[in-house]
């Protein structure tokens, strides 16, 4: 065995560990780079900074008492959908709005991003945008509605079907039980 002298042995093997490290490396990236299931929330960095914006935000929708609901039809694949959103005050009463911005996802294919306007409907406080929604199943929408100076924002998620309407989600995986939480039973 002349073709591996015995000086060589253990810098080959380290050698082999490395570069087969590396290898194994490169394929991992490859694999999980081309899931389309999986997305990084966009600009998360700057989102994570401005958390007390955000947190400022959330309290600011709730001291305005505004409630968004949104309906959509069955949807089709092969064409853009639309999308009906009713805003009210904690009365019930319409409110008139200038427009409002849809960011739409599917979760299950979460880095297919639908961006739209919904623009003034007929109706006082309706807003109406057409969007491609081109895949069953839950879809979130990040909804930022302006009305002169205020600013309101909503996070829905709605179960999106060809056979009917949407559905509006509720109770997401993790989330706090309310019920559990009340009674003390399951710190949250």
């Amino acid at each position: 065995m002349t073709w591996i002298r015995k000086d060589r042995i253990w810098p080959t093997i380290i050698t082999g560990i490395l570069v087969g490290n590396l290898v194994l490396g490169v394929v991992l990236v490859r694999i999980a780079i081309g899931d389309d299931h999986f997305a990084v929330e966009p600009d998360y960095y700057r989102r994570a900074i401005g958390w007390d914006t955000v947190q400022a935000q959330a309290r600011h929708n709730v001291a305005l008492g505004w409630h968004l609901a949104a309906t959509i039809e069955p949807i089709s694949l092969t064409s853009p959908t639309a999308l009906v959103l009713h805003l009210t005050d904690r009365d019930g009463v319409p409110l008139a709005t200038e427009a409002a911005t849809i960011e739409a996802r599917p979760i299950a294919h979460a880095s297919e991003l639908v961006r739209g306007t919904a623009e003034p409907g007929i109706e006082p406080g309706m807003l109406r945008a057409v969007l491609p929604f081109h895949r069953e199943g839950l879809w979130e929408l990040r909804i930022a509605v302006t009305r002169g100076t205020e600013r309101f924002t909503e996070t829905l998620r709605l179960d999106l079907s060809r056979q009917h309407a949407a559905l509006l989600v509720r109770d997401r995986p993790g989330d706090a039980d309310p019920a559990r939480t009340s009674l003390g039973t399951h710190p949250e």
